[in-house]
């Protein structure tokens, strides 16, 4: 997945994405439409290239599950 024109800005404290809601949620990342939840740590990384990777720390999800089982 790959977002274009968002803002975002680094400090000393990490990584943020600075879009505002406005004038609707739809200008910012949607953290449903991710694999991401709040509370995931990451380490930080250099890829083969030298660009910066953000490597989820704990367990990865590797399936999605399309159907809850009733």
């Amino acid at each position: 997945m790959r977002y274009v024109d968002y803002k975002f800005s680094i400090t000393n404290e990490g990584l943020k994405l600075d879009d505002k809601a406005d004038p609707d949620f739809s200008h910012q990342v949607q953290l449903s439409k991710t694999p991401l939840e709040v509370g995931d740590t990451f380490t930080l990384e250099l890829d083969a290239d030298n660009c910066m990777f953000f490597k989820k720390s704990g367990p990865i999800q590797t399936e999605l599950k399309f159907y809850e089982e009733r």
